[in-house]
């Protein structure tokens, strides 16, 4: 085996591929309901990322863009309205915020935040809605991958019998939509531009329609699934992670929102575009905090790769190694990206760092992502796109949906509101009225939460409190 935090390795296993690929045999966990794009190689691997990619592109941005501020400032008014402006846990609202935005996306369907899946109709046929059957999936993967489906629904117990209420209505949602498809399946293989459902659903089509061999239904199922799973996980994380910091960052928070007041001005959400306004976001201060976030809290910390064939890689150092076919490699994305070879960390005094368990919350620097910036220790500036979203031919084919969905989030967000933690009466009793020092204590608490308190499960998060406030801005 090769385990390796060495970016110049990495950069090196990622561009190697095919002759570099994903060790498939560790990965058929994610065959819910048959292959998919992540545990397929060959020309299987093609056509299945054939019909995935499909669906990506333009007009899927121009959607997701849109469709993410609709969402983003009805869940900032629903903050306001119906928590008392107080978020406990963020990433529980940030994971639905994604799931929102992808149903939109994915499925032409949208679910309003005072959807809360109990009180509205079902559907025909169904016990819960898919806002509610898919996070309870989600939730419950390490149960559904250990537990054979055919004993979950007999199992005692309020997990197996949750896990197994999920799985089952989202394989009656998957298939109903997958078969809406299908009934107008030659209107939409004329289409020009097809959403990712129909992409994905058109791979499953007989031949004579598609003019390729069909995926299997099951991988159709499969690949339906993979692709929520991984726009709702990774995107709602991020900015889980992205809220979080901007509260305990003020300072970075109103730069940021200086460059938005800068960019958009006093124009309405629906005059800003895609064209004009989200490059000139991605690539300043917006972009600057995307980049840091996704490199010091990567939601893929560990990737396996396998070589299936004699290959050379050289290190940071010009170093070469001869990798025997069949080893199987580790890339530690979370060492890379602490790599001192490469990583310009911020000066912290010992006795400070040792007290919040050195957690990468206080490293936080977006600026070292600007033009301009001395980035001489940082040897690759691109290692947070390709380290985060992967690189070569295993190159996510979600990464621009991803960045306009990220941008448009937080462009909505942050124009309008601030963000601040919430600090507790007892810690303002404790620092005798001090109200500078109870805001440190709150703030170093929260960072220190932000490396104690991280939980995996497809990706990492912080699901405990770290409460945050939603405030108006009044400019």
């Amino acid at each position: 085996m090769l385990w390796s935090s060495d970016n110049a390795i990495i950069h090196d296993l990622f561009r190697q591929h095919p002759q570099v690929d994903a060790p498939v045999e560790f990965l058929k966990f994610w065959n819910v309901w048959g292959p998919t794009l992540a545990s397929v190689q060959g020309n299987e691997w093609k056509a299945h990322r054939r019909a995935v990619t499909a669906g990506f592109g333009p007009v899927i941005n121009r959607t997701v863009w849109e469709e993410t501020q609709h969402q983003t400032e009805t869940l900032a008014t629903h903050w306001i309205e119906k928590h008392g402006a107080v978020i406990p846990v963020v990433r529980y609202w940030t994971s639905r915020l994604a799931l929102h935005i992808i149903s939109s996306g994915f499925f032409g369907m949208r679910i309003e935040w005072d959807d809360d899946g109990t009180t509205k109709p079902l559907p025909p046929g169904h016990q819960i809605t898919l806002d509610v059957a898919l996070p309870k999936l989600i939730e419950c993967l390490s149960i559904f991958f250990m537990v054979p489906t055919a004993l979950l629904g007999r199992l005692p117990g309020k997990k197996f019998k949750d896990t197994y209420q999920s799985f089952t209505e989202t394989t009656k949602y998957l298939e109903e939509f997958r078969a809406g498809v299908l009934n107008n399946i030659e209107a939409v293989a004329a289409k020009g531009n097809k959403t990712i459902l129909e992409s994905v659903v058109l791979s499953g089509a007989d031949t004579e329609v598609t003019g390729k061999d069909p995926l299997p239904k099951e991988s159709v199922l499969g690949n339906i699934f993979f692709s929520l799973l991984a726009g709702h996980e990774t995107t709602g994380g991020t900015l889980g992670f992205i809220f979080l910091l901007m509260a305990i960052y003020p300072e970075y928070q109103q730069r940021m929102q200086k460059e938005l007041d800068d960019q958009l001005g006093g124009r309405p959400m629906n005059e800003w575009t895609l064209e004009k306004d989200y490059p000139a976001l991605e690539q300043g201060y917006v972009g600057a905090i995307q980049k840091e976030v996704l490199y010091v809290f990567n939601p893929a910390s560990f990737i396996m790769r396998k070589a299936l064939r004699p290959v050379t890689l050289v290190d940071s150092h010009g170093r070469s190694y001869q990798i025997p076919e069949n080893t199987l490699t580790l890339i530690n994305n979370a060492g890379a990206a602490r790599n001192p070879s490469n990583w310009d960390k911020p000066k912290v005094p010992p006795e400070r760092s040792a007290a919040l368990s050195d957690s990468p919350a206080l490293y936080i620097n977006p600026n070292r992502w600007l033009d301009g910036y001395d980035n001489s220790k940082s040897k690759n500036p691109d290692i947070a796109s390709w380290t985060a979203f992967g690189a070569g031919g295993r190159l996510c084919p979600g990464k621009g949906f991803a960045q306009v969905e990220l941008t448009s989030a937080m462009a909505t967000l942050f124009k309008f509101h601030s963000l601040e933690l919430v600090v507790e009466d007892k810690t303002k009793h404790e620092c005798n009225g001090n109200e500078k020092l109870a805001w440190e204590r709150t703030r170093d608490k929260a960072i220190k939460m932000m490396y104690d308190d991280i939980e995996a499960n497809i990706t990492i998060g912080i699901h405990k409190d770290i409460p945050i406030r939603i405030v108006k801005r009044t400019n």
